[in-house]
């Protein structure tokens, strides 16, 4: 348990350093670019890539970072779209802080692991996309008299029957192999791409410090 919070107050000290704040914006500008290619199912559903940044974020910087990230990238997205006429809503941006956080629980190791990969991913996809994003979806905007507390059996059927026709759970289902296989090459690269530069840096000023006490 204390290793589970102490996951979280280093992510929250990250945030103190140059580095965190710099490489979070370059993905968070690789996010907001991968989300203009997004292809749109309809006008609620779309094939898109922005969590592959984010998931490095979550890697790199753990849950705080990857938790904010993913909230200011859901804020600039609908900016972007002027969706003004529906509103910012605060239960689907608490999912986003939600997926955030799972995947910065599962990925902040010290080792990337094709186990917690396909946990992180799996479980966001299940629980946030397909799950807690559609009943706001629909209880919010197809049909407001829906709960889940007190929905009946033929308000539960036509909440499935919108999931099928919507193709939210199709899409999310056949999509998630492709989604792993994505994951599974990047992180591992963007891994040893980013230690690598952790190490070249702090040699350059290690090489700087001694020549300037030679001087």
């Amino acid at each position: 348990m204390n290793s589970f919070f102490s996951m979280f107050k280093r992510s929250a000290e990250s945030l103190k350093e140059l580095r965190t704040i710099t490489t979070t914006g370059i993905l968070l500008a690789m996010a907001v670019a991968i989300r203009s290619l997004a292809i749109h199912i309809t006008p609620d559903l779309r094939i898109i890539f922005t969590f592959v940044p984010l998931c490095v974020i979550a890697m790199l910087y753990g849950p705080v970072v990857s938790g904010m990230s993913a909230v200011a990238l859901d804020i600039i997205g609908y900016i972007i779209d002027n969706r003004g006429a529906r509103g910012y809503s605060p239960q689907l941006a608490a999912v986003v802080l939600l997926t955030g956080i799972i995947y910065g629980c599962f990925l902040y190791r010290d080792k990337i692991s094709l186990v917690m990969i396909m946990l992180a991913r799996g479980i966001t996809v299940i629980l946030c996309n397909i799950c807690l994003n559609s009943y706001f979806l629909y209880s919010l905007y197809i049909n407001k008299d829906f709960s889940v507390f007190t929905a009946d059996k033929n308000a539960w059927d036509m909440f499935m029957t919108w999931l099928w026709t919507s193709f939210r759970l199709p899409k999310n289902l056949a999509e998630l192999p492709i989604d792993f296989i994505i994951l599974i090459v990047v992180l591992p690269a963007a891994l040893t791409a980013y230690n690598r530069v952790t190490k070249n840096t702090k040699k350059k000023i290690s090489t700087d410090k001694k020549s300037e006490d030679m001087l």
